[in-house]
């Protein structure tokens, strides 16, 4: 491609991450915002639950837990467990374990690790909204909750992190149905990208505090996976201050939006569940009518990672909007967190041609999510250039699961 035509280049911030990563994470913890320290607030015998994200979240759990666990046992716990917060998606395998936790931490303390699908969930209470809310037993078992995520965009609640960890991280069926389904049909999804304020998050919010999350520990992250900053302490007031600096990271600015737009998935690539996210936020970087070339390797097809959701997934895509939302309102559909994932993909795919870039979707894939198919980034921009002529301008996304661009203000 002529650098003629490379109309902007958009990563996150280059922001020097600390040199000290456990000093950075140190500092943090004595320091919470909002809350008193982990070794000060934990009542003596209290049975601790740490909340950590599983294999498609990037936080770096190795690192931050070391120092949380020396913090908990100064407290004098009665008993300390760990559990991994799936969501929907499948429980780990054993590698992954030992990649999220490392070997002495999995070798030491007894760690929940969820099959969503074969799970038993204790009804709390219900929300003014009309969400039911189920959970884990063993999160409402605990005394003291502690929840470690980082923080990105998100195309349903805005940012990522804080109370997110809980619903839907270890909340029930019901529950992540209301919650999506609220995301789905009650929000603007181009206008909560990037946004705090909105009625999906004020919701998981609400199941946070009726849960009784004690505790956040959030990261921001570069992207070598480098803690920039580290934000702890109350649920609410921590993952603001969070979303603050993140959102000065993850939100570069572009001079207009681009004829064609090449975006990497990355990190979001384990399949279309976790790449629909880099769709979505594409969206903000390119002209209606343009093209957007999808690099997406998609091991794990459609929804593999999440595979609860695979036959409303692949059903929800044979079908219209409109039918899944009758269908859900009939209770015909009855996986409504599947249903919504197709269902915000028909919002957007109408507004750019989208030629992707994939290893492993197969013929029948493309053809539901109505991409068109490429075998290399040059020979997608061969067909972007056919179609908007030599002197489009393009834009380029590396970064594109964490990255949300904006249009530069005068």
């Amino acid at each position: 491609m002529p650098d003629r035509n490379l109309l902007y280049y958009a990563a996150p911030a280059a922001i020097a991450a600390c040199g000290d990563q456990d000093r950075l994470i140190s500092e943090a913890l004595d320091q919470p915002i909002g809350a008193g320290r982990l070794e000060e607030t934990i009542p003596v015998g209290a049975k601790v639950l740490i909340i950590i994200d599983d294999i498609t979240r990037p936080t770096p759990q190795q690192r931050i837990l070391p120092h949380v666990l020396r913090r908990i046992e100064q407290a004098a716990p009665r008993q300390i467990k760990l559990m991994i917060a799936p969501g929907t998606h499948r429980p780990l395998t054993e590698a992954e374990l030992l990649q999220k936790v490392g070997p002495a931490i999995l070798g030491r303390y007894e760690i929940i690790n969820p099959n969503y699908q074969e799970s038993h969930f204790h009804y709390l209470n219900t929300t003014e909204l009309g969400t039911p809310v189920e959970v884990y037993p063993e999160v409402l078992e605990s005394d003291f909750k502690i929840a470690i995520g980082n923080i990105v965009p998100h195309v349903v609640v805005g940012w990522s992190g804080g109370a997110k960890m809980i619903q839907p991280g270890v909340c029930g069926k019901r529950t992540t149905d209301y919650t999506h389904w609220i995301g789905a049909v009650k929000t603007d999804l181009m206008g909560v990208c990037g946004a705090i304020d909105n009625l999906c998050r004020a919701e998981i919010d609400r199941i946070g505090e009726m849960v009784g999350l004690d505790f956040i520990i959030n990261t921001v992250l570069d992207e070598e996976r480098n803690i920039l900053k580290l934000f702890a302490g109350h649920f609410l007031e921590a993952h603001r201050a969070g979303v603050r600096f993140a959102d000065q990271v993850l939100r570069p600015e572009i001079p207009e939006l681009a004829d064609i737009l090449v975006v990497s998935a990355n990190p979001c690539f384990i399949d279309y569940w976790q790449g629909f996210k880099p769709f979505a936020f594409a969206q903000f970087g390119v002209k209606k009518g343009g093209t957007i070339i999808f690099v997406l390797d998609a091991p794990e097809g459609l929804c593999g990672n999440a595979p609860s959701h695979q036959q409303a997934v692949y059903e929800g895509f044979r079908m219209t909007p409109p039918a899944i939302i009758d269908g859900v309102n009939r209770g015909a559909i009855r996986d409504i967190v599947g249903a919504t994932n197709p269902l915000n993909h028909f919002k957007l795919i109408d507004r750019a041609d989208v030629i992707c870039v994939s290893q492993y979707l197969t013929e029948e894939e493309l053809r539901l999510l109505r991409f068109r198919r490429a075998n290399d980034v040059n020979a997608a921009l061969e067909m972007a250039f056919e179609r908007h002529g030599a002197d489009a301008k393009v834009g380029i996304i590396p970064y594109g699961g964490e990255t949300l661009v904006r249009l530069k203000t005068l």
